[in-house]
């Protein structure tokens, strides 16, 4: 069969309709899916970036979610703060209710002009007594010395250790200071040179500037002086003492020439990681948590026992502790880790006393003893108390030096066991200690004491080289003498027991009295090293020791110094001497004065009286106590307190009750606690108070007749709303823990964090916060509100009290309440923000890949006409070439 030809008209439809047919595919894939981008062959750049959009869109409507339960967590908040705030106005309201409640109970008394009557109970912690009185004047609380006033006894003028008559400054001579002609110095403010001359003394330091004082106008002798100058032999110091009592101490400055000492110093910057248990100059310090602030005021607060004072600077956290001594040693600091190299030290265990006694035991008695465990040195001078001539440097040798010295062959036999050093007593019974092996002398890291048939022995190196105390247990215990007879463990607390297996054995020796294991001590150097490694994170410690020269010391003028108190105030007084001066007492007066004043004593002052005892008197006559304490509370004598009585004015009324109704209601002592009145003649006693009234009666006061029994009920409906406050107080903590959603509190304090966009760099944290920004629950016990009990409500002006904290807790709530109102309107907000954005984000992609479903149509409508015109056109050409073929033919 030949092939088929086509002619050209006919290839053309064939083509047409092939294209057209593929369109037409397109257009309904379109139409069937709806996008007009189905994957990146259709467009990449579109499906790519409506790819990614559509991702952001998605992450972003996961947020919606976490917002959406970030709103009920604050609206949840928000009930409950409603919730409590009515619930703290209902407390409110019990309050006004108790304020506005006057149901105080009553008893009535018929009372003489002698009656008296006692109470206690209710509003009276300590019973008080009410009776008539005469009118008085009162009586102002003063207390004075008890002979007339001298000057405090002022030491010699040549002991620079006591104190002067007036205040002074020393200056140590030494060698290193370097004293001589030329040099400057300034005392208080006046430089001044020294005089050529030579300065081999403190005497002549003094002579030298005296003189330097006198040539700048300042006299040093004489009447007018302000100053002496003189010398203590003993201590090698200069004295400058003011003459002027009331002065300070002279301020003395080295300008030039003049070596000062200098002080050693410790300083670090502080790191919490680095911190372990620290101790300075002996004292313990506290860390403080790895807190810097709290290590700083432990440092501070042992400074003075530790001899240093600290200097502390916040923003670097640096600390430099200085010596108190002049060219004193830096102070020492452990329990820091510090940066170092590599290095060896002494073999390092539990460095403990050698403490043994004779004691007998009974069978299976516990013994707790302490063992001496160290470094291994045996070149040393001494060993158990002997003196070795040579260094010892293997076993035999030292037991051929023990037994050779005289001294300690008389009470102990020193034997190599096996290679182990065996020191045993020559008796039983003699009481007599092993020699404590020197620290040149140590033994071996594991050394022990031990008890062995016919003496006592010291185990050496050899057997034992255990570093801490179980390693020893297991050691003893594997000793075949030492467990013949007794067994080692450890109790509770880590010490060494020693248990004997038969009655009368003795595992102890030496001084008499058991002692506990003690701390690890400082490892002794030896042979045995132990490496160190190198530390290169830790912290640097720079330590400088102080180097001699001139300092000098202050010493406050001799003084009396004693306490002054007067009501719930108390003033720290120190007197002075008398400055010789016309105005001598008036000066001195003044100074005490100032220092009433300044402790907040307004209504108390020092005078002298017609017989020059310093007296002091409070300003009016008060129920007050004045009272004088201290050191030299003895010139005071016997009358050291005195206590004042308010001024009793004439009463009123001529009538018996109504003036114990105005005694009643007008002393201070019953007033607001019980309220009179009269009652057809009878003395009406209100009880003030929720607690009963106890109330002894005796009508002639004179003792006659027994005092009669009476009791006053308290407020019961005030006792009452006391309770209910309580309960109310009690819900506002269950409201707040209720007040949960999905777990998160707000009102407990939980912080809630919302994210705003996919990335997370932005976001809110909500959480309870006072006023200063600290965080801080809702509770009943933050907001000041505590639980009452009915004497709490005795009194008006504590029920208004109440009622303040209340309002005060009410403005704390809405003011937390207007923060989660901003914060929720913020989140609500970043919501439809977000909302918003998706469907942007959505409607931008969809534009990039989604068809137009109408124009799809249209198209589909137009190549389906095609299809059919052109398979119309292939029909006829196909007819056109039968037909001339049919002509052919």
């Amino acid at each position: 069969m030949s092939d088929v030809t086509l002619s050209k008209a006919v290839r053309a439809n064939l083509l047409s309709l092939q294209n057209t047919a593929q369109m037409m595919d397109k257009t309904q894939s379109r139409l069937a899916t709806g996008n007009k981008v189905n994957s990146a062959l259709d467009n990449p750049s579109n499906f790519f970036t409506a790819s990614a959009l559509n991702s952001r869109a998605a992450d972003m409507s996961n947020l919606l979610d976490a917002m959406a339960s970030g709103i009920k967590v604050i609206e949840a908040a928000d009930k409950g703060i409603t919730a409590i705030t009515k619930n703290i106005e209902s407390m409110q309201s019990t309050l006004r209710q108790a304020r506005q409640d006057k149901s105080f109970q009553t008893d009535t008394y018929e009372v003489a002009k002698d009656s008296t009557l006692k109470l206690s109970g209710g509003q009276f912690a300590e019973g008080f007594e009410v009776k008539l009185q005469e009118p008085t004047g009162g009586k102002a609380a003063s207390v004075s010395f008890d002979v007339a006033y001298t000057d405090a006894t002022a030491g010699a003028s040549t002991d620079s250790t006591v104190s002067g008559a007036g205040a002074r400054t020393t200056i140590q001579y030494n060698a290193a200071a370097g004293f001589g002609d030329g040099d400057k110095l300034k005392i208080d403010g006046t430089e001044i040179t020294l005089p050529n001359t030579t300065v081999s003394s403190a005497a002549n330091l003094a002579s030298s500037i005296s003189t330097a004082l006198n040539t700048a106008g300042i006299s040093t002798s004489g009447p007018n002086a302000k100053y002496t100058v003189s010398s203590d032999a003993t201590t090698g110091k200069v004295i400058i003492e003011n003459t002027d009592k009331t002065k300070a101490s002279p301020s003395v400055e080295f300008v030039s020439g003049v070596n000062a000492a200098t002080y050693g110093e410790t300083s670090f910057t502080y790191d919490a990681a680095n911190v372990g248990a620290v101790k300075v100059g002996g004292r313990d310090i506290a860390t403080g948590g790895g807190n810097f602030e709290s290590f700083v005021k432990s440092l501070e607060d042992n400074a003075k026992d530790g001899g240093y004072r600290v200097v502390a600077d916040a923003a670097t956290k640096k600390i430099s502790l200085v010596s108190t001594t002049p060219a004193g040693a830096a102070p020492t600091v452990t329990g820091l880790r510090e940066n170092g190299p590599a290095t060896t030290t002494g073999a390092t265990s539990t460095a403990q006393s050698f403490a043994i006694n004779w004691t007998t035991v009974a069978a299976g008695t516990e013994r707790s003893e302490t063992f001496d465990v160290s470094g291994v040195n045996w070149a040393s001078s001494t060993a158990f108390g002997v003196t070795l001539s040579n260094a010892v440097t293997d076993l035999t040798t030292l037991v051929s030096a023990l037994n050779a010295d005289a001294t300690f062959n008389g009470t102990w036999t020193a034997t190599d066991v096996g290679g182990n050093l065996e020191i045993k007593a020559n008796a039983i019974g003699t009481g007599s200690a092993v020699p404590a092996p020197g620290i040149a002398g140590a033994v071996s890291v594991g050394s022990s004491a031990g008890s062995a048939a016919g003496g006592l022995s010291l185990f050496g190196s050899a057997a034992l080289t255990s570093t801490n105390t179980g390693d020893l247990v297991g050691e003893l215990n594997n000793d075949a003498t030492f467990s013949a007879t007794y067994t080692a463990a450890l109790d509770g607390s880590g010490n060494l027991l020693v248990t004997n297996k038969t009655t009368g054995a003795t595992p102890t020796i030496g001084s008499p009295g058991n002692s506990a294991v003690t701390a690890a001590g400082a490892a002794i150097p030896g042979n045995n090293g132990t490496p160190v490694a190198a530390v290169n994170d830790g912290i640097s410690v720079t330590r400088t020791g102080g180097t001699a020269g001139a300092f000098t010391e202050t010493k406050a003028a001799a003084a009396h110094e004693f306490t002054v108190t007067y009501g719930d105030k108390s003033a720290a007084i120190t007197v002075v001497g008398q400055d010789g001066s016309p105005y001598a007492k008036s000066n001195q007066l003044d100074l005490v004065n100032d220092q009433l004043k300044a402790a907040g004593i307004l209504d108390v002052t020092a005078s002298f009286d017609a017989d020059d005892k310093l007296t002091f008197t409070a300003s009016g006559p008060e129920s007050k106590t004045l009272a004088i304490s201290g050191k030299d509370v003895g010139l005071f004598g016997e009358q050291t307190v005195s206590t004042g009585s308010p001024a009793v004015s004439a009463y009123k009324s001529t009538n018996t009750v109504d003036r114990f109704v105005e005694e009643i209601n007008r002393n201070p002592s019953t007033a607001g606690k019980v309220r009179a009145s009269n009652d057809n003649g009878k003395l009406r006693i209100e009880n003030l108070s929720t607690q009963k009234l106890d109330v002894e009666f005796d009508k002639d006061g004179a003792g006659v007749g027994a005092p009669t029994q009476h009791e006053i009920k308290g407020n019961v409906i005030r006792d009452n709303l006391a309770k209910q406050f309580n309960d109310l107080r009690d819900q506002l903590d269950k409201f707040a823990d209720d007040s949960s959603f999905n777990g998160i509190n707000l009102l407990r304090g939980d912080k809630l964090t919302i994210t705003f966009n996919e990335s997370g760099s932005s976001s809110i944290q909500i959480q309870a916060k006072d006023k200063n920004g600290n965080e801080r629950p809702i509770t009943a016990a933050n907001l000041d509100l505590a639980s009452l009990v009915g004497e709490d409500l005795d009194n008006d002006e504590n029920i208004d009290k109440l009622l303040a904290k209340l309002s005060t807790a009410l403005g704390e709530l809405r003011s937390q309440a207007s923060t989660f109102g901003s914060n929720l309107s913020s989140v609500e907000n970043r919501q439809s923000f977000t909302k918003d954005m998706i469907n942007t984000l959505e409607t931008g992609a969809a534009n990039l890949t989604l068809a137009d479903t109408n124009a799809e149509a249209a198209n589909l409508l137009a190549l389906q006409t095609r299809q059919q015109l052109s398979s119309s056109a292939l029909s006829m050409a196909s007819q056109q070439d039968q037909a001339v073929l049919q002509l052919l033919r």
